[in-house]
């Protein structure tokens, strides 16, 4: 029998139950069963960021419901096991043994009675009893899944967005803005599949912004009452890109003026794709590449990413000297002279506010071709500077002529190529060096010079200036009294300037037709010498009517050569 009550009661320790209860989780659950509407209006909702290769503005129509929902207790029902708690247990066992055993024992110093035994047995089984119901829980409690909203606590307002339905909707009214005026009035739009769409592309005309400017235009949208406005960058819209505005221009793989950095030239109009401004510089696509163009050259144009796909980019390959006619088989003078000298500057790699003056260097170098092999210069006598920085080095190079002259008589022809500015202060032309910025410019007094020229120990001076003027003026006096300086002091005097000083000195360089690669008027200077010209009169009369009419047909304007002197003195004394 006692070995028996000790085999259930081990039993009983390997028992574990269950029980079920639930437990109060939230106070203000939102039941979403319990609701009412309060307010409902539809409005529009921008769904994209544009940009040039995607420029569609959307909208998506949306609807805004305003609920009130009842709040309630929520409960939720779990489950949690339970095991005998193993020390409880063998202390009710073991107290329950013993009674149990007091109980049934006959060695006791008197017989129990049956009352007593009954008693000790039901003592025994009370606290094995005990013991088990004093049970510790295992694990953590399991949910069933089950839930219970109790009673109503309260009520909370949420606002819900869904997609809405554009079926008898008034139509949406925009308009588009910029910089005070009105690029599109209020237009209706319709919508299609639930959507407002706009292609700015379409709605503006790249024409209408600032060439360098990244401005934004002013879009709203009347919808419902409400009003939508946006600042729209037009650089989200359109792309820039580059047109050159001068005759020629390079094409280079480094921003600097290095002629090793050119790859090649683009004519009037080519177009490219800009990638940044760096200075005095824009960075350009050519192909697949990104090279330099001078910013002094181009201007830059809004339009569309697909313009990239129409851009003409006229080049002019670059070739050697000597592949242009008046390049080659230059006549050869009979004798060379002791008592010829030659000064020649030849300004192109202008830098700041002024362009490059193209093929510069080029006309320098051909001046220089033919005063040495048709008049006869020696070229130890023939002092040329290139890219002349400004009045010092100009007067470093003269006082080098003056000083090599020394007191001998000599025949002197001098070339000026570059850019000529008017001061309007002391009416007198400046002739301007390479260096300079967007405000200080180097330049050298002409009248000055012109006044050393002069007082040099002279047999004859032919001067020739090759000039663009930065500040047209009408006022050609100003020629006039600039040549008097020599042919007032010097009778075998020629000075001969390439245009009016309210004109230009057009390239002899047009897209897709002539490639001559030097300004009108020196490529005929060499052209009128090459045709066995060499008394002034007939060098300028061949000049006048070749410069004036290639003008007029490659630019449809004028440029009239002025000259001044003795037209009967021979280019080549």
């Amino acid at each position: 029998m006692l070995r028996l009550f000790f085999v259930i009661s081990l039993s009983f320790l390997l028992i574990s139950c269950s029980s079920t209860n639930w437990v109060v989780e939230n106070q203000n659950e939102i039941d979403r069963n319990d609701f009412k509407l309060l307010e409902s209006r539809l409005f529009l909702d921008r769904i994209n960021g544009i940009n040039p290769e995607n420029p569609i503005l959307r909208f998506s129509l949306k609807s805004e419901n305003k609920f009130e929902y009842a709040q309630r207790i929520k409960t939720d029902r779990y489950i949690q096991r339970y095991r005998p708690r193993f020390g409880y247990t063998l202390f009710g066992i073991g107290a329950a043994s013993l009674a149990t055993y007091t109980a049934l024992s006959n060695q006791v110093i008197e017989e129990p009675s049956n009352i007593q035994q009954i008693g000790l047995l039901g003592s025994a089984a009370l606290l094995t009893g005990i013991s088990f119901i004093n049970m510790k829980p295992v694990g953590e409690p399991t949910p069933t899944g089950e839930t219970r909203l109790l009673r109503k606590t309260g009520s909370v307002v949420e606002v819900d967005t869904l997609n809405a339905e554009s079926f008898e909707v008034d139509l949406p009214l925009y308009s588009i803005y910029y910089n005070g005026q009105t690029l599109v009035s209020e237009t209706e739009r319709e919508f299609v599949d639930n959507e407002l769409v706009f292609n700015l592309v379409e709605e503006l005309n790249p024409e209408d912004f600032p060439e360098s400017e990244d401005v934004a235009v002013d879009f709203r949208v009347i919808f419902q009452d409400s009003l939508y406005q946006y600042k729209i960058p037009v650089s989200s819209v359109f792309e820039q890109f580059v047109v050159v505005s001068s005759s020629v221009t390079a094409l280079r793989n480094s921003p600097d003026l290095n002629n090793q950095s050119i790859l090649t030239d683009l004519a009037f109009g080519s177009q490219l794709k800009m990638v940044s401004k760096e200075g005095d510089w824009y960075k350009v696509l050519y192909g697949i590449s990104e090279n330099w163009v001078s910013a002094n050259d181009v201007y830059t144009i809004w339009r569309p990413s697909e313009f990239v796909d129409e851009l003409s980019v006229i080049t002019i390959p670059n070739v050697p000297f000597g592949s242009v006619d008046v390049e080659r088989d230059i006549p050869e003078a009979d004798s060379i002279s002791d008592d010829k000298w030659a000064f020649i500057i030849s300004n192109q790699a202008y830098s700041g506010k002024l362009s490059e003056k193209s093929y510069g260097l080029r006309d320098g170098r051909l001046i220089e071709e033919y005063l040495q092999k048709t008049a006869g210069i020696p070229a130890t006598q023939t002092l040329k500077f290139n890219d002349v920085s400004g009045d010092q080095p100009f007067r470093n190079g003269f006082n080098r002529l003056a000083s090599r002259i020394a007191n001998q008589p000599v025949d002197l022809f001098v070339y000026l190529n570059g850019y000529v500015e008017i001061d309007s202060d002391d009416n007198s032309l400046y002739f301007l060096g390479t260096a300079g910025t967007d405000t200080s410019i180097s330049k050298t007094n002409l009248n000055l010079f012109f006044d050393g020229l002069a007082s040099l120990p002279l047999n004859s001076i032919s001067v020739v200036l090759d000039m663009s003027i930065v500040n047209p003026s009408e006022n050609q006096t100003l020629l006039d009294e600039l040549a008097a300086v020599i042919t007032g002091s010097v009778s075998n005097s020629v000075v001969v300037f390439s245009s009016e000083l309210d004109q230009d000195s057009y390239l002899y360089s047009v897209p897709n037709e002539v490639q001559k690669r030097h300004s009108i008027f020196s490529y005929y200077f060499a052209d009128a010498i090459k045709n066995g010209n060499r008394e002034w009169r007939n060098i300028l009369d061949y000049m006048e009517r070749n410069v004036s009419f290639t003008s007029r047909s490659l630019y449809n304007r004028p440029q009239d050569i002025r000259f001044f002197g003795n037209l009967d003195l021979n280019y080549s004394p």
